[in-house]
């Protein structure tokens, strides 16, 4: 290279830093800046998990809560739209030192208004919707279902005057709060519709669908129809090939009603409750999934002094939560007594695995305890027992499944390829497998293995939120009640053909 002066080194360097310039700016060009940059956005927004973060981060309508009071204390859109609804019930009442409640603040009203598209519907219209849902499904119920004199009133067509019509209407509870109207569409109402799916760690599994009716009946499969060995029809009258039937059963899942009934004492005034909201709607939450789990999972409707699972040596209120309808231990320890094992010892593989063998329909060709997914079979069990479980040697834990893995809420390992889940909805129990009154006799473990496939929820209503005054307790009243249904697949009709969950009870601990 020839010796270069500093003004030609300069020079040099001068044109070659503009040749890249000149390069940069063809491949940037505004118009090709803009293609890149919208490409990138477009991939982003394909990516789940980035638009979830997103949308559960600074979103529109939170922005809107900067620099107001509820901001300062970290409320949500659900928090505003939960005290606007139990302020607006204060309005009218008598206050103490005279004067009576105004209602919501007016910074409430603008804070409310600005970012809910939440409504009020009343109670009529409330009760009008519920009505046509009755009235639409008594005449699609099979006289069958009818007994005594309902039926005669049944085959007559007059749906109305049989009792379970009466009973029908009567469920209809759509009491309301001060106002006589309901929030419909509220943001904070489908987060506690949500609780059990996000916060759930039972519920969640089992497959969900909307009850148009009170009560539903889902079609179930019973068998496959069978493919025959045949020879070739050659001639014109030829017989017909021998006919196969496919067997089909129906399933009936009736709504039924749930409530959480709270008290506040004293003068509930907007600042004063302000910093309370995230925590009585987080308690909200984390109750319905509790007992949303806890239904699908020890449902027994035996309202007896014994036989309870959940109670077997007493008899249960009547308002107990799982009085409502049977679920999927109940399945095992008492509908389908062959696919509960007592353990009578301490737990182990070979016991585990054996649940799988009991979960198979051979008359129908159904394997409900080997299915094709890994993820439709789940081990539950109570958390001394999942402790148990998880000191197997032959046990797969969490951390090693790498780094693709899916978990489940409160999931713990694999059984066999399986997800194994700790609930504390799950109790310990008497050697029987059934929870004693005594605290002390409870002292067994127990898991229960079922396919997720069996068994379906049914949503009649969503949660709602309700608020009243009490002036002559000096309390206000909080009800969030619901409707949903539960259903568990039987191929025969009864329950003690269900095969779809079995469990192990009498475990060592």
């Amino acid at each position: 290279m020839p010796d270069l002066t500093i003004e030609e080194l300069g020079t040099e360097v001068r044109q070659r830093l503009d040749a890249v310039d000149k390069q940069v700016s063809d491949r940037l060009s505004d118009d090709k800046l803009t293609d890149q940059i919208r490409g990138i956005f477009e991939d982003l927004t394909k990516d789940e998990e980035f638009v979830r973060k997103i949308r559960f981060g600074q979103g529109a309508a939170e922005r809107q809560l900067v620099g107001t009071k509820y901001a300062r204390y970290g409320l949500s859109v659900s928090d505003v739209e939960w005290l606007y609804d139990a302020m607006t019930a204060q309005r009218g009442m008598p206050r103490k030192g005279g004067g009576v409640h105004q209602g919501p603040s007016d910074e409430l009203v603008r804070t409310f208004e600005a970012i809910s598209a939440a409504r009020y519907m009343s109670d009529v219209q409330v009760r009008e919707i519920d009505q046509k849902a009755i009235d639409g499904l008594f005449p699609r119920i099979p006289l069958a279902e009818f007994h005594g004199n309902d039926r005669e009133l049944a085959r007559q067509g007059k749906w109305e005057l049989t009792g379970a019509y009466q009973r029908a209407i009567r469920a209809m509870d759509t009491q309301t709060s001060g106002e006589g109207q309901q929030l419909i569409g509220a943001q904070y109402v489908h987060d506690l519709w949500e609780a059990p799916r996000k916060l759930g760690r039972v519920f969640n599994l089992i497959d969900t669908f909307e009850m148009t009716d009170p009560t539903a009946y889902l079609p179930v499969e019973v068998d496959i129809p069978e493919m025959l060995f045949v020879a070739e029809n050659t001639a014109s009258n030829s017989a017909e090939y021998t006919t196969v039937e496919t067997g089909s059963q129906r399933v009936q899942v009736d709504a039924k009603k749930f409530v959480i009934h709270q008290m506040w004492s004293g003068e509930m005034e907007e600042d004063s409750i302000i910093p309370f909201v995230p925590f009585l709607r987080r308690q909200a939450a984390l109750s319905i999934a509790h007992y949303s789990d806890s239904l699908a999972l020890n449902g027994d409707n035996t309202n007896a002094a014994t036989g309870n699972i959940n109670l077997d040596d007493a008899d249960p209120a009547d308002t107990k939560h799982y009085l409502a309808f049977d679920g999927i231990r109940h399945a095992a320890l008492v509908d389908n007594t062959g696919n509960a094992v007592d353990v009578a010892g301490a737990i182990t593989l070979a016991q585990l695995n054996n649940l799988r063998g009991l979960m198979v329909d051979y008359t129908r060709l159904v394997d409900w305890g080997h299915p094709t997914d890994p993820d439709d079979l789940v081990y539950l069990s109570d958390p001394a027992t999942a402790d148990k479980i998880a000191m197997l040697d032959e046990y797969l834990t969490v951390d090693k499944y790498g780094p693709q893995a899916t978990v489940f809420n409160g999931e713990a390992g694999r059984i066999s390829g399986h997800r194994h889940i700790s609930t504390i909805a799950m109790s310990k129990t008497e050697a029987d497998g059934k929870v004693s009154t005594t605290g002390a006799n409870n002292i067994k473990g127990q898991v229960a293995a079922f396919n997720r496939r069996g068994f379906k929820a049914g949503w009649r209503r969503r949660v709602m939120f309700e608020t009243e005054r009490l002036p002559a307790r000096d309390q206000t009243r909080f009800v969030y009640s619901l409707r949903l249904g539960f259903g568990r697949f039987t191929p025969t009709g009864a329950a003690s053909g269900i095969e779809a969950a079995a469990v192990a009870y009498d475990i060592s601990l």
